[in-house]
């Protein structure tokens, strides 16, 4: 069997399933295999038993799923190919696509990189137990098949970090020594050996050893992607002024359906007392929810698409809060019941990206994430992350350019400014009109924009970057937001005080983010 790229006929490789009536699923022997669907490299041979075939064959969300069926018959030799056509060509716009988080080893990720057409990888299999990919002892293609591979394949290292109380990516900044001078490398080079690097920190670990390690690597170019913003830790990870990223798509996010929040029958308290359910591999884990969710908000977070909603809520109070923080996505394939790239970041970029400056990119916040439709916006002829400066009594138009790319039916496309909604429409209503309406914006502030789908069994969107707004030079800094952390943290403190032994290593990092929190809440900007 045969697939190949239908614009010019280059073999590719793919995700792909069968099945035999009546429905049985085919898993072929000597592949490399996620879940129900296996790894199809080049000219990889087939040997089934007679009889009717169905077949699906996926590449991303930039191909379209082919569909099809052939008929196994005896001594039979033919050679199926299936033509795989692209529905978008992201890279011709400027736009190269990551996913955050994989723990499958380098070697065979590339393989998987290439079936999916992704440009970027980013692999913690360094800290953490593989168990999802079947790895066949004699693969039948090379490590590095020669296909046309439509994808930078650009595989990323960097280390997981968790605790019980707190999980988030340790990046370094692989530009750093670059842009030293010779001499300056030179002088580096010793004392980076004695310096803390992200490798020396254990995965396992507690909070106290977590922030006293960051504040030895601040200087150093280390800096933090939060994936599970919703637990305890988050207002002590904040307040070190190291985080940079925000993972609004994560493991919770996979095909199908989303993890749904366990909310207990009644909460007695004042806030929302929910758990929200991890799956790697046969494992199963419930992470709790210390976000201080009013316990009257649970209409929002308690269905199947409250872990989405939730990650994103609490992505928009970190803007409130003055913070600028890129959104970005991770699966957590091989551990999780996903394929590598369903929730994916795209950064925008004028040049293919290096691993230098995708990093910088990101850190920028020229992304957009999705797990389904494929948006890409401009604002005033901008890239997602770009600050639009003004004075007060001189608005600034607003002119969004959209370009959208979807397999199912999108249920609304909304514009966002400082988290309420100020335009929203059904996707076939706006095109009707053929143009955003009038936007005037006349104080300070952050714009996402984002398209949300009819899939009702989890939140499957696509959101950009915020687009930023200065009047005078004064960023927007929401008071209520800074006081929602400031709760949180509280609730944090609360926890702590259960144990005694923590309690006290933490003393000295509790008086310091009580003073980071204390000091925001003074120069906020908005109500």
């Amino acid at each position: 069997m045969e697939l190949s790229d239908s614009d010019n006929s280059a073999p590719i490789s793919a995700r792909m399933s069968f099945t035999k009536s009546p429905k049985k699923v085919i898993r072929p022997r000597k592949l490399l295999q996620a879940g129900e669907q296996w790894l199809a490299e080049e000219n990889f041979p087939l040997s089934l038993p007679n009889g009717e075939y169905e077949f699906l064959v996926e590449r991303g969300p930039e191909f379209k799923v082919i569909r099809g069926g052939f008929t196994i018959e005896s001594k039979a030799k033919d050679v199926v190919t299936v033509e795989v056509p692209r529905a978008v060509d992201m890279h011709a716009e400027g736009w190269y696509s990551g996913d955050h988080l994989s723990i499958l080893q380098p070697t065979l990720l590339k393989r998987w990189q290439t079936a999916d057409a992704l440009d970027v990888a980013i692999s913690v299999a360094s800290n953490e137990p593989t168990s999802g990919v079947t790895r066949p002892k004699k693969p039948i293609a090379p490590e590095t098949p020669d296909i046309e591979a439509r994808g930078l394949q650009l595989t990323l290292n960097s280390q997981r970090v968790e605790w019980q109380h707190g999980a988030f990516l340790l990046h370094s900044d692989p530009s750093r020594l670059n842009n030293l001078s010779p001499q300056d490398k030179a002088n580096e080079q010793p004392d980076a050996e004695e310096r803390p690097t992200p490798e020396s920190l254990p995965s396992k670990t507690d909070t106290a050893q977590v922030l006293q390690h960051l504040s030895k690597i601040k200087e150093d170019g280390h800096w933090i992607e939060l994936l599970n913003s919703w637990q305890r830790d988050t207002p002590f990870l904040l307040a070190t002024d190291q985080v940079r990223a925000v993972q609004i798509l994560s493991e919770g996010n996979r095909p199908g359906s989303d993890a749904k929040i366990a909310f207990p029958k009644s909460n007695p308290g004042k806030f929302l007392e929910g758990k929200v359910p991890i799956v790697r591999g046969k494992e199963r884990s419930f992470l709790d929810v210390f976000a201080p969710i009013p316990a009257d908000d649970d209409i929002r977070f308690n269905n199947a698409r409250g872990l989405g909603s939730l990650s994103e809520f609490l992505y928009w109070q970190m803007l409130e809060a003055g913070f600028r923080i890129a959104p970005t996505a991770g699966s957590c394939f091989d551990a999780n019941n996903t394929n590598l790239g369903y929730n994916r970041v795209y950064a925008f970029a004028e040049e293919p990206p290096t691993p230098s400056t995708w990093m910088q990119y990101i850190q920028q916040g020229r992304t957009t994430v999705t797990n389904g439709p494929l948006l890409r916006t401009l604002v005033n002829g901008q890239p997602p992350g770009s600050v639009l400066a003004s004075y007060r009594g001189q608005s600034i138009s607003v002119d969004i350019a959209v370009s959208l790319t979807v397999r199912e039916p999108v249920d609304y496309l909304d514009v966002v400014f400082n988290g309420k909604t100020i335009y929203s429409a059904k996707l076939e209503d706006h095109y009707k009109k053929g143009e955003f309406p009038p936007i005037e914006i006349e104080e300070s502030g952050w714009m996402v924009v984002r398209v949300v789908t009819g899939h009702d069994q989890g939140y499957r969107l696509a959101t950009t970057a915020p687009f930023y707004f200065e009047f005078d030079n004064q960023p927007r800094r929401s008071k209520a937001a800074v006081e929602f952390f400031e709760a949180w943290l509280s609730r944090s403190v609360d926890a702590l005080k259960k144990d005694k032994e923590q309690t006290a290593s933490m003393e000295p990092f509790l008086e310091s983010t009580r003073r980071f929190w204390s000091d925001r809440l003074e120069t906020c900007t908005a109500d």
